[in-house]
């Protein structure tokens, strides 16, 4: 016995099917054509680029964290924490961006996405276990908790204290260390 696949069905397969080859492709020919990957440096360009997506993704995830507290679900409540942990982290990143609102380079710049991605995958981990009912209570009481924690470790985090020039672009010389092994 067989069964007929609708027209719409099939066509939506072969959309997401070239959805998901597009990029492949896309490695493939820089792989392949090593000469047509370019270099882009430009700090104003990555600034104005990464802050405009830092601001869709807080918004996304200030709706979802306000659609969660409306449902009282508090799985959707943390997928919002990871879209505003990540987004949050970027946006520092992005506000690193040496030559642009800092001067030289720091280590702000380098270290603030891979604590938010860290951060982000934290919330989605425990987004994805299944909260008892008396633990999803919990998790949406600390709702107010949880998004001050995070804001807090944004605004006093170890990223924004990395604002110093990093050791191989300092001028500064390097005091030697009060130890030693010998």
């Amino acid at each position: 016995m067989t069964v007929a696949v609708p027209r719409r069905a099939a066509l939506r397969v072969v959309v997401w099917a070239f959805h998901l080859a597009l990029p492949l492709l896309g490695l493939w020919l820089l792989l392949a054509q090593p000469h047509l990957d370019a270099l882009w440096r430009h700090q104003a360009g990555h600034f104005a680029l990464v802050v405009s997506v830092a601001a869709v993704n807080v918004a996304l995830g200030a709706r979802m964290s306000e659609v969660s507290r409306r449902r009282a679900d508090a799985r959707l409540f943390l997928v919002s924490l990871v879209f505003l942990s990540s987004a949050g982290f970027l946006l520092l990143h992005a506000l690193a961006t040496p030559g642009v609102l800092l001067e030289g380079g720091n280590a702000g710049f380098a270290i603030a996405t891979p604590v938010g991605l860290l951060l982000a995958a934290g919330f989605a981990a425990v987004s994805g276990i299944e909260l008892t009912p008396a633990r999803a209570a919990g998790v949406l009481r600390r709702q107010a908790l949880l998004r001050g924690g995070l804001a807090l470790l944004m605004a006093r985090g170890p990223p924004c204290r990395c604002s110093a020039s990093l050791p191989w672009t300092s001028p500064r010389p390097r005091r030697p260390p009060a130890w030693s092994w010998s």
